[in-house]
């Protein structure tokens, strides 16, 4: 798939035509995306009585693929994208301007992955101190 996580899309057709916005997520088994801020609808949770209130919630709902276009970061315009193979890695090239088009890692996806590097290094076994406390 061409399009990925943190790219700036434009809508083609339908009811939010013209507009941008990053994307939120990609289904790549449906081939649909999620736009921040686009494609809003309106949903209706009954409450139970109890705990949960009755609320109209408005939720982001996902476009096909080929409803959207990807803009290049460099040219700032849609464009279509290709793929250049250098090595092991593949590069997506826009069509319009013929430079690379850069991933945007977000600083919030570094802290978390670097978070769970941590954690996962501190994580001691308790099993030896139970079982010794146990005996005595």
């Amino acid at each position: 798939m061409k399009i990925k996580k943190g790219d700036t899309v434009k809508i083609l057709y339908g009811k939010d035509k013209g507009k941008r916005g990053p994307v939120v997520a990609v289904d790549v088994k449906k081939e649909k995306i999620v736009v921040e801020g686009l494609n809003l609808y309106k949903r209706h949770l009954k409450g139970d009585g109890k705990n949960r209130t009755s609320e109209i919630v408005t939720i982001e709902k996902p476009f096909p693929i080929s409803k959207v276009m990807l803009v290049c970061p460099v040219c700032d315009k849609p464009t279509r994208v290709s793929l250049k193979k250098e090595g092991e890695k593949i590069i997506r090239v826009c069509k319009k301007c013929g430079k690379d088009i850069v991933e945007k890692i977000e600083k919030s996806d570094k802290a978390k992955n670097s978070e769970k590097k941590e954690s996962t290094t501190k994580k001691k076994s308790t099993k030896g101190t139970k079982s010794k406390s146990k005996k005595e």
